[in-house]
């Protein structure tokens, strides 16, 4: 029986590992239920334009560069625009603005709910990055919201290096 529980301690411990691995590099993040990527609407780099779901797509307007910041938080570069996005003042909405390093309200935290499935969460609230469309429209907005325990807010990452 000890050894049994040694055993099973170990694999808790491993699987706790392999979910708290840093991210690095260029990502996608997609949405499990909508199957819809992040995207800066229409790839503008006008500061303020809204943070949007598209279709999945292998560009760089889609393509996120993590940056890390502490534990599982992170800030995350667009590689088409070179800038982030925050919520908006006094809004839940996502928005497009410059990155500056270090800026709590540009830092992510993803929180593991599953292989390569997270949660992400504004660091310093309780907020989480939602679709605010359930059904994926192309271009709907992407906001922030409590915690809701649906699929909705669960996201799933992987690499792209994109063509264009």
């Amino acid at each position: 029986m000890r050894n049994y529980l040694i055993a099973l301690g170990f694999v808790l411990f491993v699987n706790q590992a392999v979910f708290a691995q840093a991210i690095k590099g260029n990502y996608a993040i997609k949405n499990v239920l909508t199957g819809m990527l992040l995207r800066v609407k229409d790839a503008s780099g006008k500061n303020g334009t809204p943070l949007v779901a598209y279709d999945p797509q292998n560009w760089k307007c889609m393509t996120w560069n993590f940056i890390a910041v502490e534990g599982s938080a992170y800030q995350l570069k667009n590689l088409f625009t070179g800038k982030t996005f925050q919520p908006k003042p006094a809004d839940v909405a996502l928005e497009e603005q410059p990155l500056t390093l270090g800026s709590t309200n540009q830092q992510y935290e993803f929180e593991p709910v599953g292989k390569d499935i997270y949660l992400i969460k504004l660091k310093g609230t309780d907020l989480y990055i939602t679709p605010e469309d359930k059904k994926g429209t192309t271009n709907s907005a992407i906001i922030l919201a409590k915690k809701t325990k649906t699929r909705e807010q669960q996201w799933t990452i992987y690499e792209q290096a994109p063509t264009m």
